[in-house]
């Protein structure tokens, strides 16, 4: 009986850790890969399942030329696209970003740095930033 306490008190610890666990500053983050919009892609359309492994909820840093810019709830959303492809990179911006993303212009070569969450028909990255 004593043990089943015990295991519940470890369960909710682990869970309410895990659970408040702060977010990955991504400007502070180094990059685990640097590559272009296009290599990116490419290596999602060959084989999805083995670039998912190796770039998903990783940082990466991907450089591209800027499609378009838009807004989703507040924040800005850069695409970045491929000209070889139908497939883009969607990157939904920080807060602290939107300004700089949304004086972005279309043709613009830029470098983001955020974490990649996986491809759907477009790559998907979260919690972007411009690098400088």
């Amino acid at each position: 009986m004593i043990g089943f306490f015990i295991a519940i008190i470890v369960s909710l610890t682990a869970t309410l850790y895990y659970y408040n666990k702060p977010h990955v500053d991504v400007k502070k983050s180094d990059a685990a890969y640097s590559l272009t919009a296009q290599h990116l892609i490419k290596e999602y359309q060959e084989n999805e399942t083995n670039t998912n492994e190796k770039y998903s909820e990783k940082v990466i840093q991907v450089e591209g030329d800027v499609y378009e810019v838009t807004t989703l709830r507040g924040n800005s959303v850069v695409t970045l696209n491929d000209p070889n492809s139908e497939s883009s990179i969607i990157c939904h911006m920080q807060a602290a970003h939107n300004k700089g993303a949304l004086a972005l212009k279309k043709g613009q070569k830029i470098t983001i740095k955020g974490f990649c969450t996986g491809y759907l028909l477009d790559v998907i990255m979260v919690r972007c930033i411009l690098v400088e």
